[in-house]
């Protein structure tokens, strides 16, 4: 068998490192021997300070692409990054640029998102934040530094002569004083108030004792009749001998005052004869037309205001329904005035647990920043009413528009068994204000009376949405408050 030769050997050994030398190179420089696959996607950043070509592209930490060119375009830089096949990105994707530490090496921070569409080929990430630069921190810090020197040199001016020192010793002497006097006073005034607070359950032993021996006051106030009926009985004799005394008495009194009661009678004639013909101030309310007319008038109004008063209604709601969709409870309470049977107003506060998104649009150097809030908030609604009571058609039936959840919305109820039944249809935000809404929020329920002031409810919620859509059950009390309506009745009107 042929030897193989010295100069193939070395031919093949330097072949073989010439081979691990490219194969280290490409490796530690991010180069790809072969076009890699996935799709491209671009983002927009102010500052890609430490961002270089093939800088990893990592998604919770892993890597899930890399960056392959960098350009300037209209004074800002423009990523062309490759994300690696199999990772999906959607529209509320977002993108950061992060550090593995203080001084570490920067990388490209992406969240993918789980919202909406997958992005394409050339999408553009629009979603972004910026990081503050390093330099820009130690100039903030440095500025922070100048401004805690300045405070401590005027520190140092108002309280470091012995004036000022001084100052602030009797300032703090005079409140240890007050301190102390005050600690005095409500010493004292504790022992005062232990006092009241005992007097009070004396009172309160003493009133409950009177009750107690209270209880049967009918019993008592027939036996005394009982007794006096008895007594009258038994002195009848006496009694009536009485009686028969007083009435000498007063035959002989009316005797001796005769022309007093004359004179009286007199002067009575000369008052009557006065109003009849007008002269003075009775004489003048009985005689003039227009005074009575405006009396009258007065005392008419005040017949139809307290008319009106006992004809208001008021009535008070607290109702609470779980959303089986979000897994919450939805709590309202609700008042409602009504001054007539066909017409009325309501008034309420909401507490809903689907969360609203508040949109805030900016533009940067040309370009279109979308920022969303989503909070939940506390909800009002405020709702005029007209019920059809003697209408064929619509007979028990309420439509209603106002303020529904902050937002516009319609409704319409119908009464059945006696208003014991209550179908009702809502419509509102047809802003699409609702966190994940695409479609105005509408809900189909209905609330029976199971007794006077005690009601269940159920239905279903957000029939248009499906994030949020699902039925609802739940119940409350409402009651009628006869208080809130007198009170309501005493406040003037103005016509």
């Amino acid at each position: 068998m042929r030897s193989i030769s010295t100069e193939l050997k070395v031919g093949s050994f330097a072949l073989a490192v010439l081979f691990v030398l490219s194969f280290m190179t490409f490796k530690v420089g991010g180069m790809q021997w072969f076009q890699q696959e996935g799709y491209i996607v671009y983002i927009y950043f102010n500052s890609v300070v430490g961002l270089d070509k093939n800088t990893k592209v990592k998604i919770a930490g892993i890597d899930a692409g890399n960056i392959e060119d960098i350009v300037l375009e209209n004074g800002r830089a423009k990523v062309k990054v490759r994300i690696n096949k199999g990772v999906p990105l959607y529209s509320d994707v977002s993108a950061v640029v992060k550090a593995t530490g203080l001084l570490g090496d920067r990388y490209l921070e992406v969240k993918s998102g789980s919202k909406g569409s997958p992005l394409k080929e050339g999408d553009i990430i629009s979603n972004t934040m910026e990081i503050a630069d390093v330099d820009d921190l130690l100039r903030s810090v440095s500025k922070v530094a100048g401004d805690i020197g300045g405070i401590s040199e005027s520190l140092n001016e108002v309280f470091g002569s012995d004036e000022s020192k001084r100052a602030l010793r009797e300032s703090i002497m005079a409140l240890r004083e007050i301190t102390s006097n005050m600690n005095t006073a409500i010493i004292y005034n504790d022992k005062k108030l232990r006092k009241v607070l005992d007097n009070i359950d004396e009172l309160s032993a003493s009133l409950g004792e009177i009750v107690k021996t209270n209880r049967e006051p009918l019993n008592t106030t027939l036996a005394n009749v009982r007794d006096f009926t008895g007594s009258l009985k038994k002195d009848g004799p006496s009694l009536v001998e009485n009686l028969r005394k007083t009435t000498d008495e007063l035959r002989a009194m009316l005797q001796e005052n005769r022309p007093s009661f004359k004179s009286t009678v007199d002067n009575l004639d000369k008052i009557s004869s006065k109003v009849e013909k007008g002269e003075g101030t009775l004489g003048k309310l009985v005689n003039d037309d227009k005074l009575y007319e405006s009396v009258n008038t007065a005392v008419t109004g005040l017949g139809k205001t307290m008319n009106a008063v006992d004809r208001f209604r008021t009535f008070i709601t607290f109702q609470g329904d779980y959303l089986t969709k979000v897994k919450d409870t939805k709590g309202t309470f609700y008042l409602t005035l009504q001054p007539r049977p066909e017409k009325y107003y309501i008034l309420g506060i909401v507490s809903d647990p689907i969360k609203r998104v508040s949109t805030s649009q900016s533009i940067v150097d040309g370009e279109d920043y979308i920022q969303q809030d989503i909070k939940k908030d506390i909800e009002f609604t405020a709702q005029y009413a007209q019920r059809f009571i003697k209408d064929d058609i619509f007979k028990n039936t309420a439509l209603r528009l106002g303020l529904t959840e902050n937002t516009f919305g319609v409704g319409a109820d119908q009464f059945f068994l006696n208003d014991r039944l209550k179908m009702s249809v809502d419509a509102w935000d047809f802003g699409h204000e609702e966190y994940g809404a695409r479609k105005a929020h509408v809900k189909v329920g209905m609330d029976y009376f199971i007794f006077k002031n005690l009601f269940i409810s159920g239905g279903m919620d957000n029939l248009f949405n499906s994030e949020s859509r699902g039925p609802y059950v739940g119940g409350g009390v409402r009651f009628e408050d006869e208080d809130i309506k007198y009170l309501m009745g005493s406040v003037p009107r103005i016509k």
